[in-house]
């Protein structure tokens, strides 16, 4: 299990550093469209996993949330490219208030 934790650590760190280097230039275009779509595919489809069976709803933001606007970008961009609705999230949304 830590050889899954050593691996990882290294690429997210870089990946982070990377971002945040972009981010910090106003260069966002230096981070590939397709590293983006890769990373952001793959934690959604680990958070969902890590999320269907907890008591509680997993926190999605460490140290460092995102603001609102970042947020629903994102949340916009999510819900297009799976083709849902707002009547569609609604459906979902209190399923995160598990006790």
């Amino acid at each position: 299990m830590s050889s899954v934790t050593g691996n990882v650590a290294d690429p997210v760190s870089a990946f982070c550093s990377q971002v945040a280097d972009a981010l910090g230039s106003g260069k966002p275009e230096a981070v590939p469209d397709e590293t983006l779509q890769r990373v952001l595919t793959a934690a959604v489809r680990l958070y969902a996993a890590k999320s269907e069976d907890r008591a509680r709803e997993l926190a999605p933001f460490g140290e460092q949330p995102v603001n609102a606007t970042e947020a629903v970008t994102a949340i916009c961009a999510i819900m297009r490219a799976a083709d849902l609705n707002f009547f569609d999230l609604q459906m979902w949304y209190r399923r995160g208030e598990r006790e």
